[in-house]
């Protein structure tokens, strides 16, 4: 049984501690209903309230720019285990990607446990800053970085509307839940859900582009985009074939176009060398 639910950790599935057994082979009453609900395509509540870093009550719509994409997670500050190794996945694929943080994309954390306060909000929010500059980013970058607190109601009303199961047990005083984040669209509906603790630059580069309806990112990236399809079963990206075949047909007509133009201009050189033309 310990080796199962320790199993279940290293799949990103639950945060929960596999010291904690049952005698029966069987799935823990903590982890029944944890069961993540995706809900693409549907809008968040932006009206929804939260505190930021610095204590200001603010509405969640204040976070979201014209044209620019958010990461959104949901997580609790204090957590021991999940948590930190889930914020350091996303800090790592952020800290990939070209774009910074605040400029393409925005970053808002959530927590999900309403005792945490706006000062712990802001010793999270200050260590990523200052490690993200590490990495050789643009410190101005740091606008984009927003660590909540909120009330359980809102953080509550939050959850759902993404689909986020989290319980609270008190033996283990500990919060159990998925690991996830989410890719939201500068309107406010949830584009793509990111699951576990390690991410893949290309793929979340290619969900921005795509959340933001291609108005991020330059002529290369959009021609990407144009290139690849999100595929929901596989849950990622991979080549469309129909655009592949336009790109076929395209580079086709050309080569044909400038074989027939470059005979046509050969043929009329040698008609006027020949007094015809």
């Amino acid at each position: 049984m310990k080796f199962f639910l320790t199993f279940l950790v290293s799949l990103n599935l639950f945060s929960y501690d596999p010291a904690y057994t049952q005698s029966k082979n069987e799935l823990p009453l903590e982890l029944k209903d944890m069961k993540i609900i995706e809900k693409t395509g549907q809008s968040l509540d932006l009206g929804l309230k939260f505190k930021n870093e610095m204590g200001q009550e603010i509405e969640l719509r204040s976070l979201f720019k014209k044209d620019i994409p958010v990461l959104l997670t949901i997580v609790y500050y204090r957590c021991p285990t999940l948590c930190g190794y889930h914020l350091s996945g996303l800090q790592n694929v952020l800290k990939e990607l070209e774009w910074n943080v605040g400029r393409e994309y925005q970053f808002v954390a959530v927590s999900m446990d309403a005792t945490e306060k706006s000062d712990l909000a802001k010793n999270k929010r200050d260590a990523f800053v200052q490690d993200y500059a590490k990495s050789g980013k643009d410190r101005k970058s740091e606008v984009g970085w927003n660590f909540l607190t909120g009330d359980a109601e809102s953080i509550s009303k939050l959850a759902a509307s993404v689909g986020f199961p989290y319980r609270f047990n008190v033996g283990l005083k500990q919060w159990i839940h998925p690991a996830v984040a989410y890719v939201i669209t500068p309107e406010g509906k949830i584009s793509r859900y990111l699951h576990g603790i390690a991410f893949d630059s290309k793929e979340l580069k290619l969900s921005f582009i795509d959340a933001a309806n291609g108005k991020i990112g330059n002529f290369i990236d959009k021609f990407t985009m144009f290139c690849f399809k999100f595929d929901p079963e596989k849950n990622k990206y991979t080549l469309y074939a129909y655009n592949i075949m336009k790109i076929g047909g395209l580079l086709t007509v050309l080569l044909i176009s400038g074989f027939l133009f470059s005979f046509w201009r050969a043929y009329s050189k040698t008609k006027i060398n020949q007094g015809e033309l």
